[in-house]
This record gives structure tokens, sequence and C-alpha cells, in this order.
């Protein structure tokens, strides 16, 4: 029998009680992985590495998962506190490689007829966060918190899984595929944020902070990355974050840094960011998983100072992170692997799908713009979502 083509393969996810999907955007990475060898739920930084040793060794493959943005719980969730797999099968789609057992398939064939029956927001966001507007105003020492907001979107019926890996793929090729099924849930991330990878010691991280929408056409999609790139408020954003990150991966004993001067464009399907690519050589007693733990959250996804930024998320945004913003990714049997920031992402669980976008809150920041930003950020999920009840049957 030959290697399982595209269309198998998310068919296989569907019909799997777990199951996992990572996809890098310069095409060198993608992964299926199905059932589960080994799990290690709501497990910190250390006893993911420690797990690590205990798994065997005689048909290594990769792990997957995530660790939680924080110490918050969600309560019933196996998958969003923290949730890390080794898959029966493993298929390796760039190399054509599989490693494990097939597994027996659970789940039936379904036919969708799935309808969005109710959309919930958090229309008082602006609000809550002109607290911390405030604040910082107030208190120049306090930079930058970045605020997030989840949208619910009530379903008439189950995802068709199959149908969403597909539309993932076509019309967010430009990011990071991330997409996590234990039981009955599911954690899909298309974000453009890198925290880090590690391949034969070799480091590479990406400060990615700093936003405006795309343009209609290419001359004002030109002009809008220009006003980006010398807006005063995004650069200094951007610029914290870019600092923090070198900062910590010199404390790290990280080697070789590699930092350019200044930021280039990155383009999304809907937004636009300010992008500095970050390099070096990684300590010889350093791994992955330390590196992981250095960094996160960069002030991208927390804030800064970091113990602050965190106090006023926990305080001020309604309902706990979990895998959201939080570090997903693999890891390799040799340890090398790469985990990305779970941004522009969705949980879904009996029929209740639940959105995360956030915005970095500086003192000079609008609390209405932000909002508008967080919606454009909402986007990729939620046209995944309404691509389900437009091809059903």
């Amino acid at each position: 029998m030959g290697f399982l083509t595209e269309e198998e393969l998310q068919n296989t996810f569907a019909l799997a009680s777990d199951a996992v999907y990572f996809a890098t955007p310069d095409g060198q990475t993608k992964y299926y992985g199905f059932g589960k060898q080994a799990e290690l739920i709501g497990a910190s930084f250390d006893q993911v590495q420690e797990w690590l040793t205990t798994l065997k060794k005689d048909e290594p493959k990769p792990v997957f998962g995530g660790f939680a943005f924080d110490n918050q719980q969600i309560a019933d969730s196996e998958l969003m506190n923290g949730y890390f797999m080794q898959p029966a099968i493993v298929y390796d789609v760039v190399n054509h490689k599989s490693s494990g057992q097939p597994i027996d398939l659970v789940r039936h064939q379904t036919n969708f007829n799935t309808t969005i029956k109710q959309i919930t927001d958090e229309i008082d966001w602006p609000v809550r966060i002109q607290e911390a507007i405030d604040e910082m105003k107030q208190n120049k020492q306090h930079a930058k918190v970045v605020l997030g907001r989840q949208r619910q979107v009530a379903l008439s019926d189950p995802l068709d899984e199959k149908q969403l890996l597909k539309k993932l793929q076509s019309s967010q090729s430009t990011s990071y595929h991330f997409v996590l099924k234990h039981c009955d849930e599911l954690f899909v991330s298309a974000t453009p944020e890198r925290l880090v990878k590690i391949t034969n010691g070799k480091l590479a991280t990406a400060a990615v902070a700093g936003t405006i929408k795309r343009g209609t056409d290419v001359a004002s999609d030109q002009a809008l990355a220009d006003t980006l790139w010398h807006d005063a408020k995004n650069r200094i954003e951007h610029e914290t974050v870019v600092a923090t990150i070198k900062e910590r991966l010199q404390a790290a004993q990280v080697q070789a840094l590699t930092v350019p001067d200044e930021p280039q464009i990155m383009k999304n399907p809907q937004v636009q960011h300010l992008y500095t690519p970050i390099t070096g050589q990684l300590a010889p007693d350093s791994n992955l998983l330390q590196i992981a733990a250095a960094l996160h959250p960069t002030p991208a996804l927390g804030g800064k100072p970091r113990d602050w930024a965190l106090a006023e998320i926990a305080q001020i945004e309604k309902q706990p992170r979990g895998l959201f913003s939080g570090p997903v990714g693999m890891i390799g049997p040799d340890g090398d692997g790469e985990f990305i920031v779970g941004i522009r992402s969705m949980w879904y669980r009996e029929n209740l799908a639940t959105l995360f976008a956030g915005a970095g809150i500086l003192a000079d920041s609008d609390a209405q713009m932000e909002y508008q930003e967080t919606a454009l950020k909402l986007l990729p999920m939620m046209n995944l979502l309404k691509e389900q009840t437009e091809n059903d049957g």
C-alpha cells in the first residue's frame, strides 16, 4: 500500500478520536498524526521534558501539543489546559514517510448541514481595555499589555473537520497550521508567529508586533504597509518585543545572535505586520523547551513588564486563555522541533466554537481602533466557520 493521499489523510483526521495536523508556511514541514501512543495533560515545560525521556525509543516519533498561556484553568477541558500526545502513527507528508501502526477509526462518516445559530461578542471589551490604557498613562513603567477577547459561535451541527482542513490550507497559505484533536475537543490555529525553532543547534525566532489591515489593491496595500512601517506607536510596540526577545536569548546563553536593525513587512490575508527574524546558536547544554520557556510569553502576547502584564490579563480578560496564545507545536525524537504562538485560533467543543484575538495596548492606544483590529484578527477562523455553512452536504 502506498503513502496516503492528502484527501485520505484529511478523511482519517475527521474519523479519528485523537489526531494532529501541523504544517509550516514554507512548505518544508507537514505532519499528520492519528491515535495516541502516549499523552500528558496539563504539564509544565519541565514536566514535558521529563516525560520525553519516558517515551519508547524502539520506534521514534515526534510529539505534538501545547502549553496553556498561564496557570488559569478552563473547567472540564483536558485539551485547553495544556496537552501533549505522541500519536500511534505519524505521516511525514513532505518526505513521504510514516512511522507507527495504523489505528482503528472509531467515528462514522456524517452528512453535515451546519448553520451558525448565534454569535456572542464581548462588546464591553473597549471599556475594559480603557482601564489598562489609563493605568499606563499614569505609570510610565507599565509599557504594554496584550489584551484578548473571545467570541462564541454556536453551531447547529458538528464541524466538518475534513472541510475545515481543506479550507485552512487554501485560505491561510502564508500561516502556520496547527490543529489538535483530543476526543471531542478541537484546537485550531492559523498563526503567522513562530516562538522558536531549533535545527541542529541553530535557533530561529521572530518578533511579530504592529498591525494594519490589507489594502484593496496593490497600491493601497503598499500605502498601508508604508503607514505601518513609519507609525511611531507600532514601531515602539515592535521594538519592545525585539529588545525583550534579544535580552531573554542572551540570558539563555544563545550565541551568535543576529538581530536586524529594522523590521520587514509580513503579509497575511487579512492583516500585515511588522516582522523581525532573529537567529542564533543554541548553547550546548540548552534545548528547545528551555528556550520556549524563556521566551514565553513575549511582549507580543503578554506585555512589559511581564508580571504586571500577566496580572492585568488575568484581571481584565473575562475568560482564561488556555491554549489561546500559548506555545503549541512539535518536538522531534532528536530534540529538534518548533513552537509557534497559538493565535488566530479557535477552540471547538459540542457545537460551540470559541474564537480568540488580541491586540497590543499602549498608553496612546485607541480602545475602539484596537477592537476593530481584533475583529480583523478573528476573520481567519470566522471564514473557516462560514465556509462550513456554505459547503455542506
